[in-house]
């Protein structure tokens, strides 16, 4: 990454002490000669002047953007145009995130690390969505870091999955999940969904409420096309991609493709910062099991 002299803003507004925490690293960027950029909507939101700069203007201009927030508000952020190009520092100021790096009274350490250079960046895999729909000339395009979730709130849906152009599972279910490696700690994990280390390349079939006892999830290889056909019409289908809401009229036959995307998010992580030691902590796994928390050791015995 190069010198870092502007960061950007993906701010959580609703949270009680976002305007303090962004009042407070703006002054401390500020000390060391570096701009720090806020979107003119959330500058609004939190109660300060009107910055006159959009979002896709913050991540064309920054050299690194600061996620104040949690998953959701990392998640909003990757849909920003251009996000790709610029690596991502993410504090958590919720309470339950794994994409996020730090925790809040964690931020400053971190900064000052990242700014010395003591950092990695993870870049992590997204999915491409297209959904061909009635009526339109153009198909639905989208871009996913943790899901695509297909499905009607109010009845069953019947959906043939393919593999790489091969009929692979028929579904009577609720819906299905279609996940990264990085949303499997998500609604895919809910729903009984495996939890993936997230610098794997894999894409992730989990459905909802399936209708029968022999459809598990699957795991498929990062470069597999998933296809995803309807075998009956609805009038309402709901595609959520990341959790934004698109509904669409699917006749019979009607198609959603998803595969690997050519772009990656890159997060910058701190070099004490372990994946394995916060999906234990906050997902509690292995609770109530006694261990001694030594290290793994060989014998020549």
């Amino acid at each position: 990454m190069n010198e870092i002299k502007k960061v950007g803003f993906f701010v959580n507004t609703t949270k009680v002490n976002a305007a303090a925490v962004v009042k407070g690293v703006s002054m401390w960027l500020k000390e060391r000669d570096i701009i720090a950029l806020l979107p003119d909507e959330q500058a609004v939101e939190l109660g300060y002047s009107r910055t006159g700069v959009s979002k896709t203007e913050v991540v064309e201009a920054a050299d690194m953007l600061l996620v104040l927030g949690g998953d959701g508000t990392l998640l909003s952020a990757a849909h920003t145009p251009h996000i790709e190009n610029v690596p991502i520092l993410a504090i958590n100021i919720g309470t339950l995130g794994f994409l996020t790096d730090a925790s809040l009274d964690e931020l400053y350490p971190t900064l000052k690390a990242t700014l010395a250079g003591d950092y990695r960046i993870e870049h992590r895999m997204m999915l491409e969505v297209v959904v061909d729909r009635d009526g339109f000339p153009q198909p639905f395009r989208a871009f996913a870091l943790n899901d695509v979730v297909i499905r009607h709130y109010t009845r069953l849906i019947e959906l043939d999955a393919y593999v790489d152009g091969e009929l692979f599972i028929p579904y009577n279910a609720d819906g299905l999940i279609i996940a990264t490696p990085s949303g499997s700690t998500g609604y895919s994990l809910s729903c009984a969904g495996t939890i993936v280390a997230p610098q794997l390349e894999a894409i992730l079939l989990t459905p909802i409420a399936p209708h029968s006892l022999t459809v598990r999830p699957f795991i498929a290889d990062g470069d597999a096309e998933i296809t995803v056909k309807m075998r009956a019409a609805y009038k309402s289908v709901d595609v959520f991609v990341d959790g934004q809401r698109e509904t669409h009229s699917l006749a019979a036959g009607s198609v959603i493709k998803v595969e690997k995307a050519e772009r990656t998010i890159q997060l910058i992580r701190s070099q004490h910062h372990s994946y394995y030691r916060a999906l234990r902590e906050k997902l509690m796994l292995g609770g109530g099991i006694v261990t001694s928390h030594q290290s793994p050791v060989t014998s020549d015995q």
